[in-house]
């Protein structure tokens, strides 16, 4: 069996959660040949006939969707690793700005570039757009995180080699979370660096923005564990992704309402900076976009005026 990783627009986190599964890798290539990924050999080109194919990364300019279609034809099964593939991730903030003003910052405005100021040419030409993957090429399977948590990968990768099928949890980030619900009084949002959080209630009752019960789990809720709200660095949860009424920032205004008793309208009112909070994982994302109640066309509007 042939194993592909093919690396677009990310920071190769995902690869590295692979090469985390330490001693259990001699397991896999025992049963498999890793014959290509750049953050880990020296192979230039991915070989034909490739069995099964991990893309990580979204879609920024000409050459991801070139390197893109080339391992989707010559892969059996194609998967998306990670949630920049499965939905742009934070590159897709980059639709906030034009091209032109991200290139001016990159190579004008950072302090470690050249004085000269000039913008190269000879880079890959950007796309007007972040891309998930799937918007492009049909994908197969989708691994969500960011990174994919090593305890998940040692149960979906070598599944996956043998061709067996798992059953796997389909819950929110909540469902993993081991705080409880305490007295919620006088809520107000604050900012995600306003004060201490009292370990042992939820963020969400004590005003913070949590995205737990919006996002997909098997991240084991690291960070509520660790007194950090969920940013939604997974995704939607399946309640979103199926339902084509819901979309990320109404369920969470809704679900904030319920909490604590305020008009959804008023809630709105409170949230703040929505493209970072509620889509800095998903703006990339056309399946997200298409929504009928997103706000992902309207930020995108909004910021590149």
């Amino acid at each position: 069996m042939k194993i592909a990783i093919e690396e677009l627009a990310g920071c190769s986190g995902c690869t590295i959660a692979v090469l985390d599964l330490h001693e259990m890798l001699l397991d896999v290539i025992a049963e498999a040949d890793i014959v290509y990924s750049p953050v880990i050999m020296d192979v230039k080109e991915p070989p034909e006939d490739i069995d099964i194919a991990f893309v990580t990364g979204a879609v920024r300019n000409e050459e991801n969707r070139e390197r893109l279609e080339k391992i989707r034809k010559r892969s059996k099964t194609l998967i998306a690793l990670g949630t920049c593939a499965c939905y742009g991730g934070v590159s897709g903030l980059s639709m906030l700005s034009s091209n032109e003003d991200l290139f001016s910052c990159v190579y004008r405005e950072v302090e470690t570039t050249k004085p000269d100021g000039v913008i190269p040419t000879d880079v890959p030409p950007f796309l007007y757009r972040a891309f998930a993957v799937g918007d492009l090429v049909k994908i197969d399977y989708y691994i969500v995180g960011c990174p994919p948590k090593e305890a998940f990968l040692k149960q979906i990768i070598p599944a996956m080699i043998a061709g067996d099928t798992l059953e796997l949890s389909r819950k929110s980030v909540c469902s993993e979370c081991d705080r409880i619900m305490g007295p919620v009084e006088s809520w107000t949002l604050k900012h995600r660096h306003e004060g201490v959080p009292d370990r042992e209630h939820c963020l969400l009752g004590q005003g913070y923005l949590c995205l737990g019960s919006v996002t997909f789990g098997r991240c084991g809720a690291s960070c509520p564990k660790n007194n950090i709200p969920c940013h939604g660095c997974n995704g939607p949860s399946l309640d979103i992704l199926r339902e084509p009424c819901r979309d990320i920032y109404g369920m969470m205004a809704r679900r904030i309402s319920d909490l604590t008793g305020k008009p959804q309208k008023e809630v709105e009112k409170e949230l703040y900076d929505v493209a970072h909070t509620m889509y800095a994982f998903t703006i990339g994302s056309l399946i997200m976009e298409d929504k009928e109640n997103s706000k992902i066309r309207d930020l995108v509007k909004e910021r590149s005026r």
